[in-house]
């Protein structure tokens, strides 16, 4: 992921709460779904069976919670474009740094990141004074959730704060920040206030992306997420209180906190294909374990304690195909290609009792100009073209989204993901679990 995107985004959208933040990614590389009202699918993380000795297919559930009983579709994309089909899911960014010592009170005074003031007239990173600052912090969100729901569609948060928290660095750098109390009481004390704006509006169901990268980064530096230290000794945080100093308790402290706050919202971390060291999503080596190495990822999302949200985020790419040239063979005759890449989901969220949501999929298509914001790519089209494979491997639905600057959008593929996506709907879209 890289933070300079967000940052220019945040000065377009200052003034237009209603537009949309898609933001990038970085690539490297007993389950009794009880539907409460808190959100809770009370993963135990075991890979249950149904009363066939099948594997379970949570998407269902999950889909009941949300209103839906089909693959869902949706993705990053301005209110022009999003009106044009009556998607699913409609996704946000957030990013940047945030004010120490917790929440401001007002954007117009005393409200200050990184020495600038969020003030319209100066501005400065943090999400909670993206918006008008005569309005209360936090309209930037609250806006949001209620106007994609008012659309008809699920709103869904990516929160990737701790990267600019830490210092503005990945990797395993980003990873030894965690031992700095006052950073994670901060990321805590502004996570807390994210669930606090989402809960103003109880019923309406919002998915809360907690933190992509983190945990893939995390996996590298160690497979067991206990023996990664994390300093929560300054959290001021009653959830972190009887949770370990390490990852896992980092994890379980932000679950708690969530569960506390806004009891509605449906809560996903960030699984990475790329987290055992290997990018497993694009190997070209047919005597790689694909099953094997996605049940590694769901050994350390399990230890994290992951296995308690409520679904799973995936991703594809966070670049379109052209751009740094890892396309996937749509026929499947050669590696990488799809299959391999929905075998690995697929076994991810069985060894987890997870529904998987894509996301961040690149909206690139073939017969593009491979310049800034037109790059080729052979995903949207192979989704199109075999949405039953996703349901097959019990995924709740994709959200697209460009990843970068320069990467192709909604707004710039001349049309053609919306033109599909109207005709998904026309149709038959797959119902969850289908072929599972």
């Amino acid at each position: 992921m890289r933070y300079f995107l967000i940052l220019a985004l945040a000065s377009v959208l200052l003034w237009a709460c209603d537009g949309d933040g898609g933001s990038p990614d970085s690539g490297v590389t007993d389950t009794d779904t009880d539907a409460d009202t808190d959100g809770d699918t009370d993963s135990d993380g075991d890979s249950d069976t149904d009363s066939d000795g099948d594997p379970a297919c949570p998407a269902e559930t999950i889909g009941e919670l949300l209103g839906r009983d089909h693959l869902m579709l949706g993705g990053s994309m301005e209110n022009e474009s999003f009106a044009q089909a009556p998607f699913d899911i409609r996704y946000r960014y957030l990013a940047g740094d945030v004010p120490e010592e917790g929440p401001c009170d007002s954007c117009a005074s005393d409200c200050y990141v990184n020495g600038s003031s969020c003030a319209n007239s100066a501005g400065c990173e943090w999400w909670g004074c993206w918006q008008y600052d005569q309005d209360p912090p936090g309209r930037y969100v609250a806006n949001f959730v209620s106007s994609v729901d008012a659309a008809g569609a699920v709103p869904m948060i990516s929160y990737y704060i701790w990267f600019s928290v830490a210092g503005n660095i990945e990797g395993d750098p980003e990873i030894a920040e965690l031992t700095d109390g006052a950073k994670v009481r901060d990321l805590l004390l502004d996570f807390r206030f994210l669930l606090q704006v989402i809960n103003e509006t109880p019923a309406i169901r919002t998915i809360v992306h907690v933190e992509p990268d983190l945990w893939g980064y995390g996996q590298h530096v160690n497979d067991d997420p206990s023996a990664v230290p994390v300093d929560l000794s300054v959290a001021a945080a009653p959830e972190c209180a009887d949770q370990g100093n390490d990852l896992a308790g980092f994890a379980g402290c932000m679950l708690a906190i969530a569960r506390e706050e806004a009891p509605s919202a449906l809560v996903a971390f960030h699984a990475s294909a790329w987290g055992t060291g290997f990018d497993a999503l694009n190997n070209d080596n047919p005597d790689f374990d694909v099953e094997g190495d996605a049940q590694a990822t769901a050994d350390f999302m399990l230890a994290l304690g992951a296995g308690d949200a409520d679904m799973v985020v995936v991703e594809q790419s966070d670049r379109d195909a052209a751009f740094n040239d890892r396309w996937w063979d749509e026929t499947n005759a050669t590696l990488p290609n799809f299959h391999q890449a929905i075998e690995w989901v697929r076994e991810l969220g069985i060894e987890m009792n997870l529904a998987p949501l894509w996301w961040q999929v690149p909206y690139g298509h073939e017969g593009m100009s491979n310049e800034c914001d037109t790059y080729e790519d052979n995903r949207v089209d192979y989704f199109f073209d075999h949405p039953d494979e996703f349901a097959a491997a019990g995924s709740l639905g994709i959200a697209f989204g460009a990843g970068a600057t320069c990467m192709t959008t909604a707004e710039t593929d001349d049309g053609h993901f919306l033109s599909l996506a109207g005709d998904y709907y026309d149709g038959s879209p797959p119902s969850l679990c289908e072929g599972f």
